[in-house]
């Protein structure tokens, strides 16, 4: 059998897999929980989590969050990026983009965003695209 969703999700890496192991058989707290032991030790766990990130991207470490998948970063980003004020901001993305993407762009443009939404051909190519000043361009690959 060969897998072909790897955009849905991806095998575990053997050395996330190592990393992980004590967390899920021992260290399982909610780091949201500040009333107990395993809350502390799970929020310790977490902040060293963002530490170690955001020294590889060379980020501050409350610059780093943490999310669920694909669906929740993206609302994250773009509901982030654009929450200030939408009627001077301009967002490109395609007619065919992932709805994590093309929901929270069409309730922003309910609020002034000035949202493009490109036309592709049939290969998902798309068409007569020219790069204009944008506050968010998402394309996906």
């Amino acid at each position: 059998m060969i897998y072909f969703d790897n955009n849905s999700t991806t095998p575990l890496d053997p050395e996330v897999l190592k990393a992980m192991l004590p967390v899920l058989e021992k260290n399982y707290g909610n780091p949201s929980s500040k009333s107990h032991a395993f809350g502390w030790f799970a929020e310790e766990l977490v902040n060293i989590a963002r530490e170690q990130v955001a020294s590889l991207i060379n980020a501050e470490p409350e610059e780093i969050y943490f999310t669920s998948g694909a669906t929740e970063s993206n609302n994250l980003a773009i509901k982030g990026l654009l929450s200030k004020s939408t009627n001077s901001l301009r967002a490109i993305s395609s007619k065919i983009e992932h709805s994590s993407v093309i929901e929270p762009l069409l309730h922003l443009e309910k609020h002034g965003l000035n949202l493009e939404l490109l036309d592709v051909d049939s290969n998902g190519f798309i068409k007569d695209f020219e790069l204009k000043k944008s506050d968010l361009i998402s394309l996906m690959l």
